[in-house]
């Protein structure tokens, strides 16, 4: 009995853990409105957002103020992604440091 229950309590706890996860992931993921210029505060300095969107069928890192055009596009294929990802890029990934941007592209190319 006593090794069911803790079957029953470590699956509670990773089922709780993905809960989690996801909560964090879609609530720090902000679409971003193609005409809106993106700016973010930090410790009451200003810095540069990247935002991630596909491009022609790759992912492209645009930069605040220009949601027109991609600062550079990546090699890594849309088509290759996950129907997550593939998602967040149609509207725009925002990404408030360059360490985040440098994680997620590291994330998405693997």
């Amino acid at each position: 009995m006593k090794v069911k229950v803790k079957i029953a309590i470590i699956g509670m706890l990773v089922v709780l853990a993905a809960f989690l996860c996801a909560f964090a992931v879609v609530d720090s993921l902000n679409a971003v409105d193609e005409g809106a210029a993106v700016s973010c505060m930090t410790d009451n300095k200003v810095e540069t957002c990247y935002v991630l969107r596909d491009y022609e069928g790759y992912v492209a890192i645009y930069v605040e103020n220009e949601p027109s055009r991609p600062m550079t596009v990546t090699d890594i294929q849309v088509s290759t992604l996950r129907e997550l990802d593939k998602t967040l890029l149609e509207t725009g990934l925002k990404l408030y440091s360059r360490e985040r941007l440098m994680m997620m592209l590291e994330d998405l190319g693997s």
